[in-house]
């Protein structure tokens, strides 16, 4: 698997290639595309991870699968990633590549982890008043852990801002762990 810096490098050139062709919206589409194509095809996993057929044999097969990709960008780049860093490492150059588009569309890209999913009313209006503070367009990239009980955690330019259950139960175990118990002195 990759490490970020070199997915940030892959994802970089990528949208380097994209801008010089005016294409950044296609290159999008067509890395993911791709990355879907390899994370839900059991047979097209198989093709490229065999060390037995040579890399030119791969890159032909991912010419051919991909031609009708709108991104010649994207399916290049997709190729030499697949190619030095494996198949694991698609999905993470592609969010590296999301991520790189939105910052560079001024977009901040706020981390959102709640206990269950977030519903659609609520999502809204998460970005809504998230927005509305930052002053910026927000992007939210949502995960859920059932082991903080309850609330959110958001995490928005650096900062954190947890109002999870599980928070305020270590900040009451705390406070309680540090008053004097028994009788009065």
């Amino acid at each position: 698997m990759t490490t970020n810096g070199a997915s940030r490098a892959y994802a970089r050139a990528l949208f380097d290639l994209a801008t010089a062709a005016g294409a950044i919206d296609e290159a999008d589409q067509g890395f993911k595309a791709i990355a879907d194509a390899v994370r839900s095809s059991v047979d097209l996993r198989e093709v490229l991870s065999d060390s037995a057929i040579p890399s030119d044999k791969k890159l032909a097969i991912m010419a051919e699968l991909f031609s009708g990709v709108p991104s010649p960008e994207a399916v290049a780049v997709a190729s030499v990633v697949l190619q030095r860093e494996g198949i694991a490492a698609v999905k993470e150059v592609h969010s590296e590549f999301v991520e790189l588009c939105e910052a560079e569309r001024g977009i901040v890209i706020t981390e959102v982890t709640t206990a269950v999913p977030l519903s659609d009313a609520l999502r809204k209006t998460l970005i809504d008043k998230l927005t509305s503070l930052i002053g910026k367009p927000v992007s939210l990239r949502e995960s859920v852990d059932e082991s903080i009980l309850g609330g959110i955690r958001i995490n928005v330019a650096g900062r954190v801002l947890d109002g999870t259950l599980l928070s305020q139960l270590d900040a009451m175990r705390t406070t309680l762990s540090r008053t004097p118990q028994g009788g009065e002195e």
